[in-house]
């Protein structure tokens, strides 16, 4: 099918999504005993009618291929099942585990969309785990799991794209689940060592700020050296120093961030690489500082804005971020910072959504445009993609001001 074709598929699909979100928000309190008392049929339906079906539609009746990451994760799989040895004999930039996960629906199924149904299970499994987080905090869980069902990005990112990005959250709920119920920092420790494993490199920036609020720091650094040692000892005899690949740094930009919209200020003559690096040490201090300033916090209440604040920042700084690395922590925005009431934190939901569909779209049908001067902003279609990227940029600062402040506000617990 055509990108314009797709695009405007896209459009209509977001379009219905957003009516039926107005609605829900409308008429929730005129159904909720109704909704409530039907959660299992409730939610079964809208899993069937926002994810199953529009999976059946692409991929089992019009044939469509998988998009974005889809096809290169599929080349991975396509290795490790046949127990390839990754770094070695395939290029991976995730961590060593992920690509032999991915490659387990192709023992069912041997094409690209068993990858995607995949995606979406885990998405799904993360999105019930944050359900049943916050279903013991909050009375309004149940409303914002069915609004987050309905948002057009996370379906499009997740089936077209075939993002992991919410794993990374689903892993450090898990983590925080276990310590909730074991009060261990080492057993919590375990399972982010176990996500390293599983996912990529960017899971350790959340432990940069999350280390303050940790009590026992030294049973939570030994456990990650448990499982770390001796993996990366396992990874250097197998592959040498090929492992290393997984935290090559991109030398292509994207958009939207910080980068992306002062580039006609900075010039052409960057060194992307170089940038990144320089966004690193930029954002991972400020995110380190504040975990360090809220040290004194409820570790279980501060612990979700802290993952929001360091994902938030990490897509801001770094000139490699695009727009879909939101789903990394957008269910984390829905459950965390939005009161159900609140209409104007709802229209900022939804405008993240329409930029999170509208922006990549105009970005690589332009041919991902880079805006290194003024100039290249008197094409109508350049011009229309930097105001949707300075949209996205300042929409995720207000969002990033309002965790803060949410996180400041968090009452000091005494310490033992």
């Amino acid at each position: 099918m055509p990108i314009i074709e797709v695009f405007i598929a896209k459009l209509i699909a977001m379009s219905l999504a957003f009516v039926a979100q107005y609605i829900l928000w409308k008429k929730y309190a005129s159904f909720q005993t109704w909704l409530t008392q039907n959660q299992i049929g409730v939610v079964s339906a809208l899993v069937v009618l926002t994810r199953i079906i529009p999976f059946i539609l692409v991929f089992v009746i019009l044939k469509e291929e998988p998009r974005g990451d889809v096809p290169f994760f599929y080349y991975k799989a396509s290795h490790a099942v046949h127990l390839d040895l990754v770094y070695r004999d395939f290029w991976s930039f995730h961590a060593p585990i992920f690509s032999y996960i991915i490659a387990l629906p192709l023992l069912i199924v041997d094409h690209a969309s068993s990858i995607v149904a995949l995606m979406m299970v885990g998405e799904l499994i993360c999105v019930w785990l944050t359900y049943k987080h916050y279903q013991t905090v909050s009375s309004e869980a149940y409303a914002k799991l069915l609004h987050y069902l309905m948002l057009p990005a996370p379906i499009i990112i997740c089936l077209l794209g075939g993002q992991e990005d919410i794993w990374l959250w689903g892993f450090a709920l898990g983590a925080l689940m276990i310590w909730k119920k074991s009060n261990s920092d080492f057993r919590m420790g375990l399972m982010f060592a176990l996500s390293l494993l599983c996912l990529k490199v960017t899971v350790a920036f959340f432990l940069f700020p999350l280390f303050f609020l940790i009590k026992d720091k030294f049973k939570f650094i030994l456990s990650m050296a448990v499982v770390g040692i001796p993996s990366l000892a396992l990874l250097y005899y197998l592959v040498g120093w090929d492992f290393l690949m997984l935290i090559k740094h991109t030398e292509d930009p994207y958009s939207p961030n910080l980068f992306s919209v002062l580039r006609p200020l900075i010039g052409a003559s960057v060194n992307i690489t170089k940038m990144n690096w320089l966004g690193l040490g930029l954002f991972l201090p400020l995110a380190t500082w504040i975990g360090f300033s809220v040290r004194n916090k409820s570790f279980v209440q501060a612990f979700p804005l802290l993952f929001i604040l360091t994902y938030g920042l990490m897509q801001l700084f770094l000139p490699s971020a695009m727009a879909y690395y939101m789903f990394i922590y957008l269910v984390v925005i829905v459950f965390e910072l939005w009161q159900h009431k609140d209409g104007k934190f709802l229209f900022v939901l939804l405008l993240l959504n329409f930029l999170l569909i509208v922006e990549p779209f105009v970005y690589v049908y332009h041919n991902n445009p880079v805006f290194d001067s003024f100039t290249k902003l008197s094409n109508a279609g350049y011009a229309l993609e930097y105001l949707l990227q300075w949209a996205f940029v300042i929409t995720l600062i207000y969002v990033l001001r309002v965790c803060y402040l949410r996180l400041k506000a968090l009452p000091e617990v005494a310490q033992k």
